[in-house]
Formats: C-alpha cells, sequence, structure tokens
C-alpha cells in the first residue's frame, strides 16, 4: 500500500466517497487529504482540517470493499505524525482510535463543538459521536 497526496481525479473521487460515506464534506480543500493507494486504486483516505488551537482529524474512510485490512490504521498512524498541534477528532467509533492513543475527552476547543454540533445536527446516526483528543 502508497500513502501519498492525491492528485485531481483522486480528489474527485474522495469528493463522491464522502458523500456516500455522509462524511463531513464542509469546506474540503485537496491540500488536507492523504490517501491509500493499492495497486495504483484509491481504497482509503483522510483529511486534517487545521484551526488556530487544533488540528482536527476527518472524512476518514475506507472503500467498503478494502475495509478490516489495515487501511485506516495505516492512515490513523501518518496523520498523528503530520499533525503539529492538540489533535483531535469526532467519531462514532471510538475502539478504533483508542488503540492509537486517543481518548474520550468532555473539555475540547470551540472548533470541536461546532464539528459536534454540526455533527448531531446533519450527520444522524444512531451511535452516539464522541469527540477524541490524541493523548501520546
Amino acid at each position: 500500500m502508497h500513502i501519498s497526496t492525491p492528485n485531481d481525479s483522486e480528489f474527485e473521487s474522495i469528493k463522491k466517497y464522502i458523500s456516500e460515506f455522509e462524511l463531513d464534506n464542509r469546506d474540503l480543500k485537496k491540500e488536507q487529504f492523504i490517501i491509500a493507494k493499492k495497486k495504483n486504486e484509491l481504497v482509503g483516505f483522510g483529511r486534517i482540517r487545521k484551526h488556530s488551537s487544533c488540528d482536527e482529524l476527518c472524512s476518514l474512510g475506507v472503500i467498503i470493499k478494502e475495509r478490516k485490512k489495515g487501511i485506516a490504521k495505516q492512515l490513523i498512524q501518518q496523520f498523528i505524525k503530520l499533525s503539529n498541534q492538540p489533535f483531535y477528532l469526532v467519531c462514532i467509533i471510538p475502539e478504533l482510535f483508542i488503540p492509537f492513543g486517543f481518548k474520550i475527552v468532555t473539555e475540547y476547543p470551540e472548533e470541536l463543538k461546532n464539528k459536534l454540533h454540526y455533527c448531531t445536527g446533519e450527520l444522524i446516526v444512531e451511535e452516539e459521536y464522541v469527540v477524541m483528543k490524541y493523548l501520546n
């Protein structure tokens, strides 16, 4: 597997997958993303949104037929290396992120309060959203 930045065509595919997977589609910028490719085919993606007081991991997705193969793990590890501020995320699957050093928190920057409000109001799912912070 190869981790890289997306080209224009790959970015268009990412936007389609973000819509299909019902991920955060606000203010998408190609330079925020990294992708995972297998045999030159997009298999996963995610982005870091840089805020004034923190970084946010968001819009993390793996192509359905490629799930449970360690792709998200490799992307998360890369994002941890790329973050240079306190690092947060909002998710419904905290068990995915706990092994990497993320912990559920109840205090977090305003940008994450806005993200949580967006998720609970726009990206409605059965599971509960939580805010997590990277603590390692």
